[in-house]
């Protein structure tokens, strides 16, 4: 019989056995390649895991600074409030002339103050950011 793939003359024993042989490596490689599909999954499974856990961990930590955030503003208003009626104060203890100047520069200083234009709270954030890479690719052509 002649071997179909390098046209040598061989027995038919050899040529099963030859063909047995291969079919075995092939096998033994098909093995190796479900294998590692299936450390893929596992790997990936792990990864998305991990990408949860970050993801919890961003919003606690969100949270708590939300929380200081939400403090921080409280305290700024209070101060604010705190000027404002501060201001109020000499309105009784100005004498008569004095007062419609006062409050002119009083409501021009407080200008800043309103809804439209919120110049009292500026509020800064950075966004958190899971990044996924590939680290290492042995895969070739």
């Amino acid at each position: 019989m002649q071997c179909l793939h390098c046209s040598k003359h061989v027995c038919i024993d050899c040529a099963q056995k030859h063909v047995a042989l291969v079919t075995q490596q092939i096998d033994i490689a098909q093995h190796v390649l479900n294998d590692k599909i299936s450390i893929i999954d596992r790997l990936s499974a792990s990864a998305k895991e991990l990408v949860n856990t970050e993801r919890t961990r961003i919003i606690k930590q969100a949270d708590t600074q939300r929380d200081q955030a939400f403090g921080q503003i409280d305290q700024i208003a209070a101060q604010e409030k705190e000027q404002i009626r501060n201001k109020g104060v000499p309105l009784n203890e100005l004498p008569l002339d004095e007062i419609p100047s006062y409050i002119q520069r009083m409501t021009k200083e407080m200008e800043y103050l309103n809804e439209t234009n919120n110049k009292l709270f500026r509020i800064d954030t950075t966004l958190p950011k899971i990044q996924v890479q590939q680290q290492f690719n042995t895969y070739r052509k």
